[in-house]
């Protein structure tokens, strides 16, 4: 609830601060003047969650979690014409009972932080430039997403540049990161040092991104991508450590018809990995959807994801790491690969089926089979045993209760194998995990507002 106070005294501040401006009505200016464009929206997302095995199966004497974790989020947008946009987007991730009732003086638990603040300056009709913390988000989000279930969200500091011309797109990212707080004591004004530690930090030190997408025919697209990641890690200022560096490269193409949609992906990945191994590793993937009734649709995929073998010594590294992805989406709503926890590098094969249910235009159910397996070769002791991860159910649900909520929830259980308890080192344990979550997302715009003075101008 505190998170809850610091934001209303935001909305309280830029209202009060721009009330005259937005009493003035739209319908005595013309479309022409019109020079400048305030939006100001809101988002409240609590979030119920029992895990009862989520991200991995639970030891003999581990016993469920249950919390209820909120993210409260304002997204203030400004566009100057066509020439200059700006996004400021506070944020505060909470868990319920974890600040206390009576706040002290340091505001432990309880904190407000940035999730995007960017400005986009449009250099000329095809060319614009975007600087600060923003969202990568490309393709299907294999390989960049947002990860916008995850109550914090994911966003990069960067320098994007883009050019569109008619159907033809071309981003490029750069970023180059520092690490003050864990190596120079959070002095913003440190006279040396260039060490970057991935403590509680991003991953890479620098990245460097070229996406360029093309439409091909009427509804079709096709997109490459190639990024340069550095990576390094610092345990002191006296370390000396090397910075290896990972490239991948990848292809996606998503058509569609006058009623199937499909989408093929694959993605090489070469270079070294943090720990300076030689990788080789690739991703691939095929998904097709087809809606056979006005209220039913289905769907049918594979990715197949290389892996390190288990329990046999190698040099060179097979395991394909989709470092900024979505999984969430892909591989399971439980979230056992690539997100929760490790499961040795073995990489993955996922076979999937879904079937949505429409039966009215505010509610949508939703149901997902996984079957699972590791594409790299397990041993145990000396023995191999299965590739057989087991099987995923997912069940979910979303009800439309008017244009700015809705109410979602869902349930799922896995039926793990004893390969997936050693990957995941879980000792043996008779209850079959399961998860169950209830969310209702509140996503307001509170003001919107047009003018047209300009102080640029005077």
């Amino acid at each position: 609830m505190c998170a809850i106070k610091y934001i209303t005294a935001i909305f309280a501040f830029v209202i009060s601060s721009l009330f005259l401006l937005a009493t003035k009505k739209l319908s005595a200016q013309s479309t022409d003047s019109i020079k400048n464009e305030l939006t100001i929206a809101a988002q409240i997302r609590p979030r119920f969650e029992m895990r009862d095995g989520a991200f991995k199966p639970l030891n003999k004497n581990e016993k469920p979690a249950t919390l209820i974790s909120q993210r409260s989020r304002i997204t203030i947008d400004y566009v100057y014409k066509n020439v200059l946009s700006i996004r400021i987007s506070p944020q505060s991730v909470s868990i319920w009972g974890q600040a206390n009732t009576v706040q002290g003086v340091e505001n432990s638990g309880n904190r407000i932080g940035i999730f995007e603040t960017w400005a986009k300056l449009q250099i000329s009709k095809n060319w614009n430039l975007k600087m600060g913390r923003q969202v990568i988000s490309l393709d299907d989000e294999r390989f960049f997403g947002e990860l916008d279930w995850a109550q914090g969200g994911r966003a990069h500091d960067a320098l994007a540049i883009q050019y569109e011309k008619n159907k033809f797109n071309v981003k490029g990212f750069l970023a180059y990161n520092q690490n003050y707080k864990s190596l120079y004591n959070n002095n913003i004004n440190n006279p040396a040092g260039n060490l970057y530690s991935t403590n509680d930090a991003f991953s890479y030190k620098l990245m460097q991104t070229i996406w360029t997408g093309f439409t091909v025919g009427k509804k079709s697209t096709l997109s490459f991508l190639v990024t340069n990641l550095g990576l390094q890690h610092a345990d002191s200022i006296t370390a000396n450590p090397t910075t290896f560096y990972s490239q991948t490269f990848g292809a996606n193409y998503m058509g569609k018809g006058k009623k199937i949609t499909g989408n093929v992906s694959a993605y090489f990945q070469s270079g070294k990995n943090n720990l300076g191994n030689t990788t080789e590793a690739y991703l691939l993937a095929a998904s097709v959807n087809y809606p056979f009734t006005k209220k039913w649709n289905a769907g049918l995929g594979s990715d197949w994801v290389s892996g390190n073998k288990v329990g046999i010594p190698q040099t060179n590294n097979r395991s394909f790491n989709p470092y900024f992805h979505t999984g969430h989406k892909f591989y399971g709503a439980m979230d056992y690969f690539y997100v929760g926890s490790s499961h040795k590098n073995a990489g993955l094969s996922d076979n999937y089926i879904s079937l949505q249910y429409k039966p009215e235009k505010n509610n949508i159910i939703q149901v997902a089979i996984h079957q699972f397996f590791s594409t790299a070769k397990v041993v145990s002791g000396t023995k191999s045993i299965s590739k057989n991860l087991g099987q995923e159910m997912d069940f979910s649900y979303s009800h439309k209760l008017n244009s700015f909520s809705n109410i979602v929830g869902g349930y799922s259980f896995f039926l793990p194998t004893s390969t997936l308890k050693y990957l995941k080192n879980s000792s043996v344990d008779n209850r079959f995990p399961q998860w169950a979550w209830l969310s209702i997302n509140i996503t307001p715009t509170i003001l919107k507002n047009y003018y047209s003075q300009n102080k640029f101008e005077k």
